[in-house]
Parts: structure tokens; C-alpha cells; sequence
């Protein structure tokens, strides 16, 4: 019986992965900073680690195939905190793994952020771009992919870039549709933007090819939809899915988005919460070009078919 380790397993995409691992018959162990523990399942077991411990992490490991490290901080107040929460957790998961002889494979779910955006609208970024991230999250998602493409030769290991992830009960698209409901809209990035999508049990299946597939040892891959849409009609079919009216959608100069993200910030500084904005993520809305990416070599190796938003919406507020 094969062993899956998953870091991030309380997430969005890691509660759907963990469901994809159970049904192929894997046991599966979560790790996670809080408190461990068995579950009703017997096939599932969370367990407490320390992400700064590499002895910790190596015993979280044992008797385990596989690893997917999807854990990470897209939101945090200073690069320093993007870097301890993103390059050295892959850092100190990676050294854990190398010296883990159970592991076989490695994915790590990365982001396009750490690419960066495209120029052109009908020219999407692929794996031959050169990587030009332009905020902190991106950079350090960067940092972290290197380390996880170094390990041994003797670990299959995949770097996936997701692009905008959507799906059912994902905490963005539900504050997003919380203000869809009440008709109103701030385009926080030029209207002219255009941007990559993935469902999110596309982007599951594909972390599961990854750790499935010979050809997939050593190399990247952007994983999405490939057709592109402005955030404008994403807004608007997010409200005709959950059969609302489309919103009034404005947009905000860029010095009033940097006021938002301060005032953001600030109450979370006061609460010790997650800030919903910061200036990491007004750096990625203010670029001049389009977050899109082409996902032709991945389809061209596993010839995976991936969900239109249209249909994706849909399902995500049935």
C-alpha cells in the first residue's frame, strides 16, 4: 500500500487532493503546525510537525512514497516572512525527503507568480520564458522551486505552476462572491488584463499525474485552461453561475489601492489575521502586461482536458 504525504492537506486543494488519494487507495498523512491525531478514516492520520526541524520533518516522512508540498503563505506583511514561510519550509522538506529512502516522487505545487506575467495577451509565458516575477510571493515560490528540482536523482520530483485556482468552498472565491451578491465589484487590476484559470479538481488530477509520470522527473509545468478571459467576465459569469445580477464594476486608481492595502495590513497587524490585500499583491495587479500562461506542454504529455470557467463555475456554486 503506498504512502502520500501532503503538506497544506487542510487547504482548498489539499482537502480535494487528499479525497483523490483516498478513492486510488493511498494512506495518507497530513502535516500540519497545529496539533496531530488519527481520524475516522483509517487511512488518514494528521500529524504535528515542526517545519523548521528537519528531524521532525524526516520523521513525519517515514514509510512514506510520496510527497506534495503544497503548503505556503500568499499572504504575509514583508518579504521576510514570504521567504521563511515559502524557501525555507521547501528548504528544510526537501533535506528531510533526500534523506528519506522510502520518498520516490516529490511534487511541488508552485504558482505562476513565480514566472511572472506575459507581455502579450495571445503571447502567454510557457516553460522556456525566463522567470521575471514581480512581488515577493513570486520570488520566494521561485526560490523554493529550485530547491525541490535539486533533490537526488533517485526522487522523481515535478514543479507544477498554477495559475488562478477556482472551485467550490475556496475562501477567495467565496469573499469574491460575497460582494458579487451584493453588486458591487472593485477591478483591482486594469480592465484590460487578462488572466489563466484552473478548477481546482483539474489542478488535483494533474498533481496526481505528476507523481505518476517518468517523463514528468525534473521539469515544470504551467497547468491550466488555455483559454484566457479579462477578470470583467470572470465577475460576470461567477454571478450568472450563482444566478445573480452582473455587478457594477469599478476601478480604483492605483494610490487608493495602495491605501487599501495599507488599511488592510494594518487591521491585521491588530488582529492577527491574514490580510485580504497587501502591497505584495497591488505589485502583481499593477503590472503592465497579463497574467497568462500556456499549459501546451502539459497537455501535450498526459493530452488532459481541463473544465471551461463557464462549466467550472457552474459546478463550484451548484
Amino acid at each position: 500500500m503506498k504512502t502520500a504525504v501532503i503538506t497544506g492537506g487542510r487547504g482548498f486543494v489539499g482537502g480535494r487532493l487528499t479525497e483523490l488519494l483516498l478513492k486510488e487507495g493511498y494512506r495518507v498523512k497530513l502535516l500540519t503546525r497545529g496539533r496531530g491525531g488519527p481520524s475516522d478514516n483509517p487511512m488518514l492520520e494528521t500529524i504535528g510537525v515542526d517545519y523548521n526541524d528537519v528531524k521532525d520533518l524526516k520523521y513525519a516522512l517515514k514509510g512514506a512514497d510520496c510527497v506534495f508540498h503544497l503548503a505556503a503563505a500568499i499572504f504575509a506583511f514583508n518579504r521576510e516572512e514570504f521567504y521563511k514561510a515559502n524557501v525555507e519550509v521547501t528548504k528544510n522538506l526537501c533535506q528531510a525527503a533526500a534523506q528519506t529512502p522510502e520518498i520516490k516522487s516529490f511534487v511541488y505545487l508552485s504558482s505562476q507568480a513565480a514566472a511572472g506575467p506575459s507581455e502579450y495577451k495571445n503571447n502567454p509565458i510557457d516553460e522556456r520564458s525566463a522567470a521575471a516575477p514581480v512581488s515577493d510571493y513570486g520570488a520566494t515560490k521561485l526560490a523554493a522551486e529550485e530547491y525541490v528540482l535539486k533533490l537526488p536523482q533517485n526522487i522523481h520530483k515535478t514543479v507544477i505552476r498554477a495559475p488562478v485556482v477556482y472551485g467550490k468552498n475556496d475562501s477567495g472565491v467565496s469573499k469574491i462572491a460575497s460582494w458579487v451578491a451584493r453588486g458591487i465589484m472593485v477591478n483591482t487590476s486594469s480592465s484590460e488584463m487578462f488572466f489563466n484559470f484552473v478548477y481546482v479538481e483539474d489542478l488535483v488530477l494533474a498533481l496526481y499525474k505528476a507523481s505518476q509520470l517518468p517523463q514528468a522527473n525534473g521539469e515544470i509545468f504551467f497547468v491550466c485552461e488555455p483559454a484566457s478571459y479579462s477578470w470583467k467576465h470572470f465577475i460576470n459569469t461567477m454571478a450568472d453561475a450563482m444566478d445573480k445580477p452582473r455587478p457594477i464594476m469599478f476601478s480604483l486608481p492605483y494610490f487608493l489601492l495602495e491605501a487599501a492595502a495599507f488599511v488592510y495590513e494594518s487591521a491585521a497587524r491588530v488582529f492577527s489575521i491574514t490580510p485580504a490585500l497587501n502591497y505584495d499583491k497591488i505589485k502583481e495587479a499593477s503590472i503592465k502586461g497579463h497574467w497568462t500562461c500556456s499549459s501546451r506542454k502539459w497537455t501535450t504529455l498526459t493530452g488532459q482536458e481541463f473544465t471551461p470557467l463557464e462549466q467550472g463555475l457552474k459546478e463550484s456554486f451548484k
